[in-house]
């Protein structure tokens, strides 16, 4: 049987008070997003050393005091895969996590994969078997069936377990430190958790092919539509579509009767909104324009499109050779960005350019880009030769 739903503040000071008395607790949340602008919460899962406990915001309890718990700095808060529970939180508390394990993370770093669902993780490292049957399920529902019930309780249940066999395999690889220069970079105090509209225009799609001013255009309206939606509780597009929102960029209308002829521009966008809308226009076209980073030389260019590919290969056949991940050591654009960066000049300020990701393959990368490494077949796994030269070409 779960735990009976808990539904008032009362009831949740004490789950609260409870894990600060153990010193951690693992959390879950279950939500609906499909037609806001922020997550709605409808459940809160917690379990601590002593037990589990469902926290129910929809039938009256506050989810205020769990947010506090993490963003305390003696509490170990265990998670996993936490971006859309983190984003919830701090959109609608303000929470930064403090104390904060990911055990989807851990995971990554102990040879198991990235990205690897709890089902998974608990079935390979525990030997439990999680039942998914309610994944799909409508949260939001009262009242809710004990299915659900015992889902959302099973959900924490070994969450501390998982951490604790996790951290105990990190620390017996020597990579407990690269885990929390990992969780820093996620979840640390320069991370973004919840959508910035200064920067909304970086994710509207279509926006690269504008010019400077046209980008300048497209930065202001983005981030008066970002607030427009959070200010309505509504995803972005349904405010104004990305397509539409690149054209007027370009178009720039300049008064209430251009703008009733953009194409896509939802008629509801009338009055004061319409007039809001068109001042953001004004204001951006009024901006300095945004240049884009200048492209690479033709010389850079060409020697990027030798080096990215063979760099990607160094980067697996690496992070193979460690049981590591390797999307958790770079990405694609990671090593591009990296070599273009140390073809120019410098890839000190790259991700790959510090900690333990330079010592892992940066500095391999390096030698790579400057002729001193070449790569070759090996039959032995990683099947990858790496063969350190003398003076690079053209210094003979």
């Amino acid at each position: 049987m779960s735990p009976p739903p808990i539904t008032d503040a009362a009831g949740v000071d004490a789950v609260v008070r409870e894990a600060r008395a153990e010193g951690r607790a693992a959390i879950d949340l279950e939500f609906l997003w499909e037609r806001t602008y922020a997550p709605v919460a409808c459940l809160a899962q917690i379990a601590t050393p002593r037990g589990i406990h469902i926290v129910d915001p929809i039938d009256g309890a506050p989810l205020g005091p769990v947010a506090e718990l993490v963003s305390d700095p003696d509490v170990e808060v265990v998670m996993h895969a936490p971006s859309a529970d983190l984003t919830l939180l701090g959109l609608a508390f303000g929470t930064r996590p403090e104390n904060f394990v990911d055990v989807q993370v851990l995971a990554g770093f102990v040879g198991l994969g990235a990205g690897q669902g709890l089902a998974t993780l608990l079935e390979r490292v525990l030997g439990v078997h999680l039942d998914k049957g309610e994944r799909y399920t409508d949260w939001s529902r009262r009242p809710l069936s004990e299915a659900q019930l015992e889902y959302g309780a099973a959900d924490v249940a070994h969450l501390l377990q998982l951490a604790d066999e996790l951290t105990r395999r990190a620390e017996e690889m020597g990579r407990l430190d690269w885990v929390a220069e990992e969780h820093r970079r996620r979840y640390g105090p320069g991370a973004r958790l919840v959508p910035d509209p200064a920067t909304a225009w970086r994710r509207v799609k279509g926006g690269g092919r504008l010019n400077a001013r046209d980008r300048a255009v497209l930065a202001a309206i983005a981030e008066w539509r970002e607030r427009e939606a959070a200010r309505r509780d509504k995803p972005a597009s349904w405010i104004i579509p990305d397509r539409t929102l690149v054209e007027m960029a370009h178009r720039r209308p300049a008064d209430r009767r251009a703008l009733e002829n953009e194409r896509g521009l939802p008629a509801r966008i009338q009055g004061a909104e319409a007039e809001s809308l068109l001042a953001a226009l004004r204001a951006g076209a009024a901006a300095e324009p945004i240049a884009s980073a200048p492209p690479p030389s033709p010389e850079v260019q060409h020697r990027l499109e030798v080096l990215a590919p063979l760099g990607a290969v160094l980067v697996a056949a690496r992070a193979a050779a460690v049981g590591l991940a390797p999307s958790l050591l770079a990405t694609r654009d990671d090593i591009t960005s990296f070599l273009a960066a140390v073809v120019s000049g410098d890839g000190d300020g790259e991700q790959l350019g510090s900690g333990w990701r330079r010592e892992l393959v940066g500095d391999a990368l390096v030698e790579l880009a400057e002729g001193r490494l070449a790569l070759g077949a090996d039959p032995r796994r990683p099947y990858l030769a790496e063969v350190r030269r003398g003076d690079p070409p053209g210094d003979g």
